[in-house]
């Protein structure tokens, strides 16, 4: 059996100092914001307690769906970079970038390419899609992030990406493989408001019901929500992941991880989600619900 944990949406506090000259741009607005009501709905102490749990559970691979920052400031890269060591080495954790990791334009080198060893193929190159093979489960790695005008986050994914996830797919397709797809944005029509969702949606749902996947994880919209998308292989569980940082709200809005229990039995897959956060804001971490996805 494999075990995948999906974490999403950690938006790292706390915020480095700006300085003047760095909030000459989008990062005013959200830095305004930040001070007047993200950082008391982001903590690190709620989103440390789902993480000490999380690796208690010592699942196989860790997923990280994005938006490990916020303001993609120099020194936020960094910090992402040592948080993310604390959950292993890039042989333990995958990671995709999110909206706000592409925040305003930053140079790769200084920016999300700090992280490139947790987003690669194995003994591979760069780029993406990216494909990590664990015995007979695949995860592809999907980048959506791009930089947007104030008030906007949507994704983007370019002919070149969907074009070889569609190939990606199709080849594993013919395969014993469990084929998990991991991305930030929500990947269907419907799932984000128009400013915050994914500009090909269409495109990428016609290729997930044409090439069929087993899984497809995301984050984004900081609400856990469950969609079953009909496929060539059947329906393919579509599940969203709340912010792992989240100290408001209630339910689905609450820090949450989920953890994929995947195995092959005869000739069919099965995989079972544990959903573990906290029930009420400041709740300990605990099982929140168990639920069979496939099989």
């Amino acid at each position: 059996m494999f075990t995948l944990a999906h974490i999403c949406d950690p938006h790292l506090a706390p915020l480095p100092r700006p300085s003047v000259r760095q909030l000459a741009n989008k990062r005013l607005l959200g830095y305004l914001n930040w001070r007047r009501s993200r950082k008391a709905i982001h903590t690190r102490p709620v989103l440390d307690a789902l993480v000490r749990d999380m690796l208690e559970q010592s699942p196989d691979h860790i997923a990280v769906g994005g938006d490990l920052i916020n303001l993609a400031l120099p020194r936020e890269y960094s910090n992402a970079l040592a948080w993310l060591k604390s959950l292993g080495g890039p042989e333990r954790v995958s990671v995709v970038p999110g909206n706000h990791d592409t925040y305003v334009r930053v140079a790769r080198e200084s920016g999300i390419g700090l992280w490139d060893a947790y987003m690669r193929t194995h003994a591979g190159g760069g780029g993406f899609p990216f494909v990590r093979r664990f015995g007979n489960v695949a995860l592809i790695g999907l980048n959506t992030a791009i930089p947007t005008p104030p008030f906007f986050a949507t994704g983007h994914l370019d002919r070149g990406q969907l074009d070889a996830l569609e190939k990606i797919l199709g080849e594993l397709g013919g395969t014993d493989i469990f084929r998990i797809v991991l991305l930030h944005h929500p990947p269907l029509p419907g799932l984000a408001r128009w400013r915050h969702g994914l500009r090909e949606a269409q495109a990428l749902r016609d290729i997930l019901s044409q090439t069929g996947a087993e899984l497809v994880l995301y984050g984004h919209t900081h609400t856990h929500t469950i969609t079953m998308q009909p496929s060539a292989t059947g329906a393919l569980p579509v599940i969203g992941a709340p912010s792992a940082s989240s100290a408001r709200g209630s339910g689905n809005r609450l820090a949450r991880y989920n953890l994929f229990s995947i195995q092959h039995s005869g000739n069919r897959w099965h995989c079972e989600m544990t959903g573990r956060g906290a029930r009420v804001a400041g709740g300990a971490v605990r099982e929140l619900e168990r639920r069979v996805l496939t099989g």
